[in-house]
């Protein structure tokens, strides 16, 4: 296995993961009848952020093979 698919699979969780849980956390307000949207906000934001840093990397790593 080369290097490049298991740093894009490690890439993959550290964007993925955390925003799942942000996503638990929205549903589990809803589920308590408290504000969810922000939960909601933050697990979006994280999505863009992360994966934006994540696509630049992998670019980055790709280009100097």
């Amino acid at each position: 296995m080369t290097r490049e698919p298991r740093f894009a699979r490690v890439l993959l969780v550290l964007v993925l993961a955390p925003a799942g849980g942000l996503f638990g956390k929205a549903v589990a307000e809803a589920a308590q009848a408290r504000p969810w949207w922000p939960w909601l906000v933050a697990a979006l934001v994280w999505l863009l952020v992360s994966g934006g840093i994540s696509m630049a990397v992998s670019n980055r790593v790709t280009e100097h093979r």
